[in-house]
């Protein structure tokens, strides 16, 4: 029993890293536009596609070689049609909110937002006017000389 729980799911591990072998390549040539998405269909399709061998009869050594050859299949099916669904209904444009910006551009969109904002309390400042408290503090220091000369 323990047996056939240990190779059962060495078998499945065997799929799912040849499905996402298979996703590694195609990722690489897209360029990882919608690789995230494309991951879990790709590791299911190669599950999928090595358990279809020994369940259709193959079950002796024969199925075993097969079922290493149809997991990437598999694979590449299910990640395949995951991708059609990724660019047939534009997921990536709809998910771009979620985009981390690189650290450059993070840098510069927070030097414009820090200048705006000065530039804001800037003329918010200059468009009040002063509360009596401060007027009151400006003509105490307006009484004062402003030269330290000593005269």
């Amino acid at each position: 029993m323990l047996f056939d729980a240990i190779f059962l799911t060495l078998f499945f591990l065997t799929w799912t890293i040849e499905g996402g072998l298979v996703w590694l390549g195609w990722s690489i040539r897209r360029r990882a536009y919608g690789a995230i998405w494309a991951l879990p269909f790709a590791l299911l399709g190669g599950a999928a596609g090595g358990v279809l061998v020994p369940v259709l009869g193959l079950d002796n050594g024969v199925g075993v070689g097969v079922s290493t050859l149809t997991a990437p299949l598999g694979g590449a099916l299910l990640m395949g049609a995951a991708y059609r669904v990724w660019d047939d209904f534009a997921l990536g444009e709809r998910f771009a909110f979620l985009m981390v910006r690189p650290l450059d551009d993070a840098i510069d969109a927070s030097d414009d937002a820090a200048s705006t904002e000065t530039a804001d309390m800037q003329q918010a400042s200059d468009d009040r006017e002063p509360s009596i408290d401060s007027a009151a503090i400006g003509s105490a220091d307006m009484d004062e000389p402003d030269d330290q000369s000593g005269t």
